[in-house]
């Protein structure tokens, strides 16, 4: 992937849980128009995660694995890092300015075109998402307001 990189704002962060990730990319989105995370995992392949996201969606998504430089690119990818999250991983997190994000994407088409367009909070909060209206409805109607 080549990427136009902005300013860095976190590096080598440990992160329990997609949750810490996902509170990580929210800081550099209050900074610019989108952020470049990079994600090694704890796993027993030493490999990056590579993804860009703007304010609402994925929109590029690797993985390079460091021994073999083989590569997963776009569904693959986004499948591997779900996986490395379920166990702590290192994060590197930039901040990117509207122009920087759209010089990634036209510099990466054929990346953009694989990747699917996932929306943050699907991809990161799935607890939230996965929810039904129903389970929020009794929720709240058992907390009663005085």
């Amino acid at each position: 992937m080549r990427v136009w990189e902005g300013i860095r704002l976190y590096e080598n962060v440990v992160c329990r849980s997609p949750e810490d990730l996902f509170l990580l990319i929210q800081e550099a989105l209050r900074v610019g128009e989108g952020a470049l995370v990079r994600v090694f995992p704890s796993n027993e392949r030493s490999a990056y995660i590579h993804i860009l996201v703007d304010e609402e969606k994925l929109l590029l998504a690797e993985v390079v694995f460091i021994r073999t430089g083989g590569r997963l690119r776009g569904e693959s990818a986004v499948r591997y890092l779900l996986e490395a999250l379920s166990a702590p991983v290192v994060a590197d997190v930039y901040s990117l300015g509207d122009e920087e994000v759209k010089k990634t994407v036209l510099s990466n088409l054929e990346l953009y075109e694989e990747t699917p367009h996932t929306l943050l909070f699907e991809m990161f909060l799935p607890k939230l998402w996965r929810s039904s209206p129903t389970f929020l409805k009794s929720a709240f109607s058992s907390c009663s307001l005085k």
